[in-house]
């Protein structure tokens, strides 16, 4: 059973916003969707988002880079 869910949203929203991100299925999906986005012109941010508790910036990504 998986402990934690990922988003993605762009980078300039600070705030984690759970009904305006972009969830992903597993982490190698959030890492492809960001780049994705990040490729049309707006970088992104993965957010780590636990089942229970607060979610957490877990990386951002701009183009090909991630950071």
């Amino acid at each position: 059973m998986p402990t934690a869910s990922f988003a993605v949203q762009p980078l300039a929203w600070t705030n984690f916003d759970p009904h305006g991100c972009f969830w992903a299925t597993d982490i190698n999906h959030a890492y492809r969707v960001a780049r994705i986005f990040a490729q049309e012109g707006e970088d992104q941010t993965i957010w780590k988002c636990p089942h229970s508790g607060q979610s957490m910036k877990w990386a951002n990504v701009a183009g090909e880079a991630v950071a």
